[in-house]
């Protein structure tokens, strides 16, 4: 099952009141919610509609679960900037830079450990792991007839999943 995204054209004003051309607001390329670690819980995440996104609240069980939230009127969240802000200064997760998806795997700081990182294979991934007392990426393969997706960080079928970097 294919997810729906949801796109919205929007046509954005300069301070000097002038009209440019439209912008297509799409988060699609976001990383996806999550509420298991700290630095997660502590993340505000984007949706699709970039007029709304995502943050960690506690629950009745003392668990954590996503709630979503809206912006105020006539701003849009920036997942880069964690904030909701004028259109003008809005970008998607598509002009997060390539090195972010595909850079060669990193497990130098918490949230680099917590990453599933591209394989130049798309059916396998790389997850840093505990090895003689450091952490270090270690290749790994997703399971029969699936491929890695940086977007979902996890492996998907072969029709959700849409390729990490340019060069695929």
């Amino acid at each position: 099952m294919i997810l729906p995204i949801i796109l919205l054209l929007l046509l954005v004003v300069n301070p000097s009141q002038e009209a440019v051309e439209p912008i297509l607001l799409d988060n699609g390329l976001c990383p996806v919610a999550r509420c298991v670690t700290y630095d997660e819980v502590n993340t505000l995440w984007a949706v699709p509609d970039a007029a709304y996104f995502q943050q960690c609240r506690r629950v009745a069980t003392g668990g954590w679960a996503l709630q979503l939230m809206p912006c105020a009127p006539g701003t849009l969240f920036s997942y880069k900037q964690q904030v909701c802000v004028l259109p003008v200064y809005w970008k998607g997760c598509a002009a997060l830079p390539d090195e972010q998806r595909c850079a060669a795997p990193r497990c130098g700081t918490y949230k680099e450990v917590n990453t599933l990182w591209v394989h130049e294979s798309s059916d396998k991934f790389y997850q840093c792991r505990r090895i003689n007392g450091t952490w270090a990426p270690l290749a790994l393969p997703c399971a029969p007839g699936t491929l890695y997706s940086f977007k979902h960080q996890v492996c998907v079928l072969p029709s959700m999943w849409e390729a990490s970097c340019n060069d695929e």
